[in-house]
């Protein structure tokens, strides 16, 4: 049976915030059910906990350090996962989550993990330029079409010009629409085993230092030039 969610308010999670902070533990936002929030320009001194939660609307994070970890495993946010040039010194954890429209990381840091084990993105998954110390992982996750009042998302995948510090686990990944891994740097292993791409596969000028492990990859097109 499903934990029952607790409502909160902005104040609310934002007083939860600076209570953790000075408290010097991680802020509990797990279970809550809560409204859209933006966060531009802030420095947090915490993790940030949000298992379980259901958000009503976009998470915005631009231009914020997080000194900590973020945990969005098992929630629904309804529509935008946003982050832009932010600094976090910890892990991005979504594990299962669902994320009704667009997840964009771009040209964010990530001191250690990003894992989106799991996963459901309706609209395409954006980590163009981010740069991750450990492992990206995207085992399990699909990526989706959605129509929206503006015209349709494609559920594409793009990790452009993104330098890795680990892995890249795609395994058993499906994306409704292409894959562009263009110019991107993986230090560790690129596994791609059973991975689905509805649309074209783009590698060109993609370096990775481990093993690139493609047993069962199926895609539209291959466009490879790796190095």
């Amino acid at each position: 049976m499903d934990k029952p969610l607790e409502r909160f308010t902005l104040d609310q999670l934002l007083r939860e915030i600076k209570n953790a902070e000075r408290e010097n533990r991680p802020a509990d936002l797990s279970y809550k059910l809560l409204p859209e929030f933006s966060f531009s320009e802030k420095e947090i001194n915490t993790s940030l906990n949000f298992k379980g939660s259901t958000i009503q609307g976009a998470v915005y994070f631009d231009k914020c350090t997080i000194n900590g970890n973020i945990n969005f495993s098992n929630c629904l946010i309804y529509t935008t996962l946003y982050f832009d040039n932010s600094q976090i010194n910890g892990s991005l954890i979504a594990k299962n989550a669902r994320i009704r429209e667009v997840v964009n990381l771009i040209s964010s840091k990530f001191k250690k993990n990003i894992d989106f084990e799991g996963s459901k993105v309706s609209g395409f998954l954006g980590l163009n330029k981010i740069q991750v110390g450990g492992n990206l992982n995207l085992k399990k996750v699909e990526i989706f079409d959605i129509e929206t009042p503006t015209g349709n998302i494609r559920g594409d995948m793009y990790l452009k010009q993104a330098k890795i510090g680990g892995s890249v686990i795609l395994e058993k990944a499906f994306f409704q629409g292409l894959g562009d891994f263009q110019e991107t740097d993986i230090d560790g292993d690129f596994n791609l085993k059973d991975a689905r791409f509805q649309g074209i596969l783009i590698l060109t000028g993609t370096s990775v230092e481990g093993e690139t492990i493609a047993q069962g990859l199926k895609c539209k097109n291959l466009i490879a030039h790796l190095t």
